[in-house]
């Protein structure tokens, strides 16, 4: 079951002919974009799949230090939203007052630098990224979120692991 990002507050919008609407991202969703091509995916996605797949992998080694965050920072500066109060209507809340939410602004059509920047960043700030490893077989290069304990992006990679140790113990 996937959910949400449990400790983002903010709503994020986007408009699409002239509608505002809510972008509902989950952490796991943005992992499994990375990782894998789409058969008919709009081409914008083949140049902003690996630009995220960097910014994870670069996550993964250094951590946040300042330079990371200052080259983050740089990559999302053009990316631009606007504060606004929306109607119950349009978006429920549980208290009954209205919310208030982000609607993506942009002056010009990012880059994909610019989208794939976006996308991580809404990962650092929930909190997901805690959970980020990269599968440890050898070959395979998938990112998921697990417990600190797990090694492997799937049961399939982990089987594969333990057959290969078996082998390479057998014919020792």
């Amino acid at each position: 079951m996937k959910k949400a990002l449990p400790s983002h507050k903010e709503v994020f919008m986007f408009e699409k002919e002239d509608i505002p609407r809510v972008w509902d991202f989950f952490a796991e969703e943005i992992i499994e974009f990375a990782n894998k091509e789409e058969v008919n995916e709009p081409p914008a996605a083949k140049y902003i799949r690996p630009k995220l797949r960097e910014w994870m992998s670069r996550y993964l080694k250094e951590g946040i230090t300042d330079d990371f965050l200052n080259d983050l920072n740089t990559a999302i500066h053009k990316i631009r939203y606007s504060k606004y109060i929306f109607p119950l209507d349009l978006l429920p809340s549980e208290t009954g007052f209205p919310k208030n939410g982000y609607i993506a602004q942009y002056d010009e059509i990012p880059k994909p630098e610019e989208y794939a920047a976006d996308d991580f960043s809404k990962l650092l700030t929930s909190g997901e990224l805690k959970r980020l490893k990269r599968c440890q077989l050898k070959g395979c290069e998938n990112f998921f979120l697990g417990p600190p304990q797990a090694r492997w992006c799937s049961k399939a990679c982990g089987s594969k692991f333990r057959v290969r140790e078996k082998r390479k113990r057998d014919l020792s």
